[in-house]
């Protein structure tokens, strides 16, 4: 067994199982698994998915993290908090199944290891890497190791709108990006820029137009994060101030 920060950690309660279901151009739907645990959470979408196994990480306390992740508004447990109840069912593996192990979470993301349905095990470097595993073994298409700088930035470009299922995206600039989320005849527009790809991850800058804020994210997860409890948290759409 493992040793965690305040109790003892048995190895199965390490592991998560994903039970999915996924249809080409629709959001990832499904139901995690903590251990040998007979419920789970269910989830739709990658950002869903992440939030739920952080907050599992924060409770076992393991794996560490050896970087707090960056927010650009509020408290991420705040944030939590103000959810709703995830909705919980009963092991059902009839889906696509999928083991996973994260053993460490260094440069704010997540390495590890993914079993699928037929037994074939792939480590992953990043939640990056997570991601384009599980969407190529899902669409039964080869994954494709990207090399070079362009090969890097198309994959984060083409991952970033899977995980956020945004409809509305721009490119202004061969390295910029534009993302807007609508609710109620309100935005939410972020520029994202990539500069480093490092760690199977990318490094940059995010800024948030309707609240003037702009902050450095040291990986896929985190820029995946900032947006996410951006656009989730409600009082960043109740307070929210137009740019000039």
């Amino acid at each position: 067994m493992a040793i965690s920060y305040k109790s003892k950690l048995y190895d199965s309660e390490r592991i998560f199982t994903i039970a999915v279901e996924w249809c080409k151009d629709q959001p990832l739907e499904g139901v995690l698994y903590q251990g040998n645990q007979q419920t789970g959470v269910c989830f739709t979408g990658y950002y869903e998915l992440a939030w739920q196994m952080e907050r599992c990480f924060a409770q076992l306390q393991y794996p560490r993290s050896v970087m707090d992740m960056r927010e650009l508004r509020g408290n991420r447990e705040d944030a939590g908090q103000r959810e709703d109840a995830p909705e919980t069912v009963r092991r059902d593996d009839s889906a696509n199944v999928y083991t996973v192990r994260v053993t460490q979470r260094q440069n704010a993301s997540w390495q590890g290891s993914v079993k699928n349905h037929a037994g074939e095990v792939s480590r992953f470097s990043s939640f990056l890497d997570l991601v384009s595993y599980l969407e190529s073994d899902l669409s039964g298409c080869p994954e494709r190791k990207a090399e070079g700088r362009e090969e890097c930035q198309q994959r984060v470009e083409q991952y970033l709108q899977i995980v956020m299922n945004s409809s509305e995206v721009m490119k202004i600039l061969p390295d910029t990006l534009v993302y807007r989320f609508r609710r109620e005849g309100r935005r939410q527009t972020f520029m994202i820029r990539p500069m480093f790809y490092e760690h199977g991850s990318c490094q940059g800058t995010i800024y948030w137009k309707e609240h003037r804020k702009q902050a450095s994210f040291r990986s896929f997860l985190e820029l995946v994060s900032m947006i996410g409890s951006a656009v989730r948290d409600q009082s960043s759409w109740d307070e929210q101030e137009e740019a000039i």
